[in-house]
């Protein structure tokens, strides 16, 4: 419940009938049909309407039951909430700034605005638009996921809140200028540095960034147009949410003469066993769900173990196995068709040219991948800013929020850290709700302290 966005989950903790409920309901009326629930559900027990079985078509009408009959349950009574820690006094105007404008800054601005009828909130945007990755790097396929900037409009319109475009920290404005002008910084800025996969690694010419993909296709009136062909074959190193999206735009502009046309094959190369795959189950299936495209698994690289009884496994387990040919960047499917091999198992060491042109990927198994081109998606880390440190995990490090110094771990006064830059580049959209409250609890307590 508390990944959800719109608190449409009820009963909810605090709520009359929460202690004795056999199960929780999804209010239809509020929801914006954004994920985080289904992502964050440990039964994965929810699911959209029109996919429910016979014998699970009940549970849609006791849903809707709940909710005709005890509306006024279904939410919380409104209320001012009273916090340990405020702000500081109406009479203070705390100034803070905040760097970036994801969702980790919005779910952060929309804490500081309860806290305080006083405070002035200053955004630092690169872009000439606010969003972050959920407006720039979420695949147009996720509609619902891409309607969840309506949740940015109340705050980011509130009078007490300044956004400043096209201006980057570390770039127009120092770090140590802000600590000058503003009470407190929080670092909302995310994780959007693609990982390097490796010391010998190399990204050269045929060797795409799957964000770059996503970033030209969403904001690019021409969308993405590579250096040369990505296909017949095209290497995607990393199976998570994001490899997902890029093969599915793929398919996509196979079908419509675009970028990706040439592209026959995609072979998907995880360095994770099934059990521990990044992607998602829903991402899973909207890729078996693609027309004229067929999903296999490779024969030679792990498959799911004996016996796994979790459904997402069962399903991979009963995937077509495919023989990849890794010496020969050529393999013949069915005219018109996409082939997608999952290969789990291959973490790469080495991504380099090939004599003829094309790309050669090596992997901890000993295996040598070639093909006319790789698409990286593997993982993010935050970028550098001078003032902030980094650890080796691509993390702000920090405690409870508050940014931490490496060499001696003690706080860095003023800097705060939500989101990607906090955690690390895991959970979704609404993990930052939870995030951000704890990151502003601390904030609230240091200024509470300094009275």
């Amino acid at each position: 419940m508390r990944v959800c966005p719109q608190n449409c989950i009820h009963p909810a903790p605090g709520e009359a009938g929460f202690e004795s409920a056999e199960a929780l309901f999804i209010d239809p009326r509020s929801c914006i049909d954004c994920t985080a629930c289904v992502e964050a559900c440990p039964a994965s027990a929810i699911k959209p309407e029109w996919t429910l079985t016979v014998t699970e078509r009940p549970y849609a009408a006791r849903n809707a039951e709940f909710f005709e009959q005890a509306p006024a349950k279904s939410r919380p009574r409104s209320r001012r909430i009273r916090f340990e820690h405020p702000l500081g006094k109406p009479s203070e105007m705390r100034k803070i700034a905040v760097v970036g404008s994801g969702p980790a800054a919005m779910y952060t601005i929309r804490e500081l605005l309860r806290r305080s009828t006083s405070v002035r909130i200053t955004i630092f945007e690169q872009h000439g638009e606010i969003g972050g990755l959920l407006r720039r790097g979420v695949s147009r396929d996720h509609v619902g996921v891409r309607d969840m900037m309506r949740l940015f409009d109340v705050p980011f319109n509130d009078d007490r809140v300044t956004i400043l475009h096209n201006t980057e920290v570390g770039v127009d404005v120092s770090v140590e200028d802000l600590r000058t002008r503003f009470d407190a910084i929080v670092l909302a800025c995310g994780a959007s540095q693609p990982r390097r996969l490796g010391p010998t690694a190399d990204r050269g010419e045929g060797v795409y960034e799957a964000l770059d993909i996503l970033v030209a296709e969403n904001c690019e009136a021409s969308g993405f147009r590579p250096r040369g062909s990505l296909g017949p074959r095209s290497l995607v190193i990393g199976a998570g949410n994001v490899a997902f999206d890029v093969i599915r735009w793929m398919a996509r502009a196979r079908d419509r003469g675009a970028a990706a046309q040439a592209v026959t094959e995609v072979v998907v190369l995880s360095r994770s066993a099934p059990d521990r795959a990044s992607f998602t189950p829903s991402a899973f299936y909207e890729l078996l769900d693609l027309e004229n495209a067929e999903v296999l698994i490779d024969r030679a690289g792990r498959r799911p173990g004996a016996g796994a009884d979790a459904p997402l496994l069962r399903d991979i387990s009963a995937l077509p196995a495919a023989d990849i040919s890794a010496a020969d960047g050529r393999t013949t499917t069915d005219v018109g068709r996409l082939r997608v091999v999952l290969s789990f198992g291959q973490e790469v060491t080495d991504l380099g040219k090939t004599v003829a042109g094309g790309v050669a990927v090596t992997t901890t198994t000993g295996r040598t991948f070639l093909a006319d081109s790789a698409i990286c998606a593997t993982g993010f880390t935050t970028k550098p800013l001078d003032g902030i440190p980094v650890d080796e995990r691509g993390v702000v490090p920090n405690r409870r929020g508050r940014v931490i110094s490496l060499e001696t771990g003690e706080p860095l006064e003023g800097l705060y850290v939500v989101g990607w830059a906090k955690r690390g580049a895991v959970g979704g959209v609404g993990d930052n709700r939870s995030c951000a409250a704890g990151t502003v609890t601390q904030l609230a307590a240091d200024l509470h302290s300094r009275v």
